[in-house]
């Protein structure tokens, strides 16, 4: 029994310790688990959303316009225009952007490139539209000043009433009063300078300096009030314009025979001033009627020698020669007519025989987009005011209407006289001019003829021509970036790819080691579950043996003491014949179960995890391997795609016909140009031969001077005649002797 006892307690500890085993997860309850299951893609898919896309792309070209990109804006909005998504109409304030800030931004942009005709028609389209209230002021000022610079008065003055109450009503008042005075109605252009003097600057004093001038055009005997309103004005005025308004009284007071007051109102204005020259001439003439001959001379050369591009040098050399002939300095005045007279003759030659130099100074002005000089009203006497464009329209009040915050004040600024410095400066960086032509054809007035017409249908063509080459350069140059960037991310991804193949190599021994390994691994435990069936098995055969032995006893007591057993013995023997059955029962079920226990076990459980997931590994690593080979190649063939393919061959056919096209207009603008110059030149031959007529009777005149002062000479003396008697002033003079203009 003790043995029995013994032997039981060992297989109950068996039985104990194999029952962990059956707690143990299975296999599929572990792939249960949330650490292992496949996680959710996390990455953020944004729904498309159109709306805010045109407002995103029409904020991006506001920002380009305001920065003065004005190419790349156009090219953006009008592929906006022309997207095959639908654009939404202007809606509340706070809304998307919308079709009517695109056609906005359209026109401010062809405004700013100069393309009138895009401009006009656009503009137009939102002035007679719903978004009047929000951009009609500021397209009304751009359309105003249109109107003016084409010449068409008569609708500057109907805009301008539509502005009347506006932040630009200065501005607007000015223009109208501008165009009644081309028009000739002087007191409908009095009525509008006084209300743009009313409305304040910047525009307050130029209006009431053409009020001075629209008064006396409107009637010739009120020279004195305007004279002296000029006087006033330029009293309380600086800078250039201040020069403009003493040189305009100047001029006034030598019409109104005021020599003196004319000189002194000339003499103003500084050596430096971009008037200087006319208000020399105008000083010198003045000079010269007030009979003050010897400054007036001094004046003339002075003239001659700083300004000898102006076609008045001549008229110059030969009033100073008159006045040092009148002083009796007959030699000099001699020697300055010869000079005169030769000088004129020799340009005469030239202007006569320079058909090619006409060519080449034509080229050169239209290549330098610099022709437009050559039609500017008298520079040196400041004849041209240029209006600021984007009067109006500046950009602090281009952010406001777009962003829809509070309306915004326009800054601007007074006009600017065009002075013969800028059309100098500008000339100065035309290359190719110096020696085609003499500098004296591009400062002589438009000739009588059409070309001033035909200049401008050409140059707004040219323009136009300039535009569309300009526009599809970015586009050409757009796509050679975007084809650039495309080649280096596609470079950079097969980069990474082949960095990442290689590691592939590295990871595939790694898994193959660890394969190598768990097959060791799984030898040996293999080995170890037999042995642990094997000791089992033993301890399972042992208690078997000894419950059939303890049965075997059991019923051996039981037949001996069958006759005096009482019911106590009884119940005792059939007590240990059933543990004893028990203990076998015990036997066998743990025989059943070893298997499943061995195989629960971690150990052995993970070794056929392990072995699973390897397999699997291998799998997904021959996937990702193919997966790399099949990208690599693909993106190969994408890359030699691209770089054998032109993905600008469109835009570079655009290009072509746009770069033939600003030829062919470039062409036809240079035939204006150079007819225009052909005009002034003969214009200005007839001039020449002029002065070459009076150089020459001057130089008579002064010979017989010379002639006089000889005769009348002591014996002995001299014949230069420079010491001669003041000659009377009351002949003719010899010099043309036309007033300033």
């Amino acid at each position: 029994m003790v043995l029995l006892q013994a032997r039981t307690a060992l297989v109950a500890a068996i039985f104990a310790a194999a029952l962990p085993l059956v707690a143990q997860p299975t296999m599929g309850a572990a792939a249960a688990r949330p650490d292992s299951a496949v996680r959710r893609d996390s990455a953020i898919k944004p729904v498309a959303d159109q709306a805010r896309g045109i407002d995103a792309e029409v904020r991006i070209a506001l920002f380009e316009l305001m920065n003065e990109r004005f190419v790349p804006a156009l090219s953006r909005l009008q592929w906006l225009q022309t997207a095959p998504g639908a654009l939404t109409a202007a809606a509340a304030p706070g809304a998307l952007r919308g079709r009517e800030d695109v056609l906005f931004l359209l026109a401010q942009s062809y405004y700013r490139l100069g393309m009138d005709q895009a401009f006009r028609q656009t503009a137009r389209s939102l002035v007679g539209g719903p978004s009047a209230p929000r951009y009609g002021a500021i397209l009304r000022a751009q359309l105003l000043l249109d109107a003016y610079r084409q010449g068409d008065y008569a609708g500057a003055i109907t805009m301008s009433k539509t502005l009347a109450s506006s932040d630009v009503k200065g501005l607007a008042s000015l223009v109208a009063g501008l165009s009644a005075y081309q028009t000739g109605a002087f007191p409908d252009a009095r009525a509008a300078f006084a209300q743009a003097q009313q409305a304040g600057a910047p525009y307050a004093a130029y209006a009431q300096y053409m009020d001075a001038l629209a008064q006396l055009r409107a009637d010739t005997s009120q020279t004195a009030p305007a004279l002296a309103a000029m006087q006033q004005l330029a009293s309380s005025s600086s800078g250039e314009f201040a020069d403009q308004v003493r040189l305009t009284a100047a001029q006034l007071a030598y019409e109104s025979d005021r020599f003196d007051d004319a000189a002194s109102l000339a003499g103003q204005i500084g050596s430096e001033s971009g008037l200087a020259a006319q208000a020399l001439l105008t000083r010198a003439w003045a000079l010269f009627k007030a009979k003050q001959v010897a400054p007036a001379g001094e004046a003339f050369q002075q003239f001659a020698t700083r300004f000898p591009q102006l076609p008045e040098r001549d008229e110059a050399r030969l009033m100073y020669a008159q006045a040092l002939l009148q002083l009796g300095r007959t030699d000099e005045a001699a020697r300055i007519f010869h000079m005169v007279a030769d000088s004129a003759k020799a340009e005469t030659g030239a202007l006569q025989g320079a058909s090619s130099a006409m060519n080449a100074a034509a080229k050169a002005l239209v290549s330098a987009r610099a022709a437009g000089l050559l039609f500017i009203n008298d520079p040196a006497s400041g004849k041209t005011v240029a209006l600021q464009d984007a009067a109006g329209s500046d950009l602090s009040v281009l952010a406001a209407v777009v962003s829809d915050t509070a309306a915004a004040m326009p800054r601007v600024t007074a006009p600017e006289v065009v002075s013969l410095a800028d059309v100098n400066a500008r000339l100065s960086t035309v290359t190719g001019l110096d020696g085609a032509v003499s500098r004296r054809v591009l400062f002589t007035q438009a000739s009588a003829t059409n070309t001033r017409v035909d200049y401008a249908a050409r140059a707004q063509a040219l323009r136009e021509a300039d535009v569309q080459v300009a526009l599809a350069r970015f586009r050409v140059q757009e796509a050679i970036d975007a084809q650039a960037r495309q080649l280096a991310t596609l470079q950079a991804l097969q980069q990474t790819l082949t960095t990442e193949g290689a590691s592939f190599g590295a990871l595939s021994a790694k898994l193959t080691a660890a394969q190598d390994s768990l097959s060791r691994m799984a030898t040996s435990l293999d080995a170890a579950a037999g042995r642990l069936r094997q000791l089992f098995q033993g301890q399972i055969n042992a208690t078997r043996l000894l419950a059939d032995e303890n049965l075997e006893l059991v019923d051996s007591v039981r037949n001996v003491l069958a006759a005096s057993s009482g019911t106590m013995e009884r119940e005792l023997l059939d007590r240990e014949a059933e543990t004893s059955r028990i203990y076998r029962g015990v036997a066998d079920l743990i025989e059943n179960g070893i298997e499943g226990a061995i195989g629960r076990h971690p150990v052995f459980a993970l070794r056929d995890s392990l072995r699973v997931r390897g397999a699997r590994s291998r799998a997904l690593l021959a996937e990702a391997q193919n997966a790399s080979t099949t990208a690599q190649q693909l993106i190969a063939a994408e890359i030699a795609r691209l770089q054998s393919n032109d993905a600008t061959a469109a835009y570079r056919s655009t290009l072509a016909s746009a770069e033939a096209r600003r030829m062919a207009v470039e062409a036809q603008l240079v035939a204006v140009v150079e007819r225009e110059l052909s005009a002034r030149a003969g214009e200005m031959v007839a001039d020449l031969r002029r002065d070459t007529e009076a150089a020459e009777f001057g130089s008579a005149s002064a010979l017989f001077f010379q002639a006089l002062d000889a005769g009348n000479a002591p014996r002995g003396a001299g014949t230069s005649g420079t010491t001669g008697a003041l000659p009377s002033t009351s002949g003719t003079p010899v010099a043309a002797t036309s007033s300033p203009k």
